[in-house]
């Protein structure tokens, strides 16, 4: 999950003993961290990871679990040596990827600490933006599904339009960490 219980409740000034809405916002902090990874077209948890990918005339791979902690093996028809990860999960090979459908494979470690997942040891990695993203995008599936503006004056109420995704500002902030392949 990208946002803890606790973190939630703090942000929502939910008392940490009022364990009463406990259950509606875990499987809201769920389907929002579902909703943005779908969205952003990858996984955000650190672990190990094999992508099955074409090869075509680039001199880059780009994996989607960034960041790449270790890559374990590449492999085409025979394991691939003669690369190197260049940073945002690109893999460069001064002579080019073999060409072919699904050709390629990749596994490796990659992705964040999840604030969940959290410990001393291991301290989260995940930026405070995804975090925050996911905590804006639980407060709006907890009003009323579906309004998007209210006017209490002559009693006025908006409907959002079916089908438009995540908020505006949930997109602004996960933007930036999201593949467009």
């Amino acid at each position: 999950m990208l946002a803890s219980l606790d973190r939630v409740k703090r942000v929502m000034q939910i008392p940490p003993d009022d364990s009463s809405m406990d259950d509606m916002l875990l499987l809201l902090i769920t389907a929002s961290s579902q909703a943005i990874e779908d969205y952003c077209k990858r996984s955000f948890q650190k672990k190990l990871y094999m992508e099955r990918m074409s090869g075509y005339s680039s001199l880059y791979l780009n994996l989607r679990n960034y960041p790449i902690h270790h890559i374990k093996e590449v492999r085409a028809d025979q394991i691939l040596g003669d690369y190197e990860e260049i940073g945002d999960g690109r893999l460069y090979r001064e002579r080019g990827w073999p060409i072919g459908e699904q050709n390629i494979s990749v596994t490796y470690l990659g992705g964040y600490v999840l604030p969940s997942e959290e410990t001393k040891e291991n301290p989260r990695t995940l930026p405070e933006s995804l975090e925050l993203a996911c905590i804006l995008y639980c407060q709006t599936l907890m009003r009323s599904p579906g309004v998007s503006a209210e006017r209490v004056g002559d009693l006025s109420v908006s409907y959002a339009n079916e089908g438009e995704g995540l908020p505006l500002a949930v997109k602004s902030l996960v933007n930036p960490y999201r593949r467009w392949l």
